[in-house]
């Protein structure tokens, strides 16, 4: 019995691209890992359709493996579109929408308001 003990590859330019796959791949996991880990995910808590009152006003909560998670208001014709209004933490994620000729005003259980006019799409 013969023993070859010669690389299966062998080559500088084999070894190169060997080395740059392995760059690029490394590369594509890192963004994949990256996507995955901190896009957030919006799911809707609350919502209130579109009425002659006013604009639809609909609660979302912000969530992603890395961090915690936060709220916002979306004020439009529907839970896809309209303004997002961030919500600070600690202030909950149920607010009053309350409809003002100028816009809508967002009331809080800790009594902080939130003004949104009409010119940003509040209504």
């Amino acid at each position: 019995m013969v023993s070859d003990s010669r690389p299966l590859v062998t080559g500088c330019l084999v070894k190169i691209l060997v080395m740059m796959l392995g760059a690029i791949l490394g590369t594509v996991l890192t963004v994949v890992a990256g996507v995955v880990l901190f896009i957030p995910d919006r799911t809707t808590v609350r919502s209130t359709p579109q009425s002659p009152q006013g604009p639809g006003v609909f609660v979302k909560e912000v969530g992603s493996i890395v961090g915690s998670t936060s709220f916002e208001v979306w004020i439009g014709p529907d839970e896809s579109r309209g303004t997002v209004v961030p919500i600070p933490r600690g202030w909950g994620g149920d607010p009053d929408a309350v409809f003002e000729s100028g816009g809508t005003r967002l009331r809080f259980d800790n009594g902080a308001e939130i003004f949104v006019p009409s010119t940003a799409g509040g209504r």
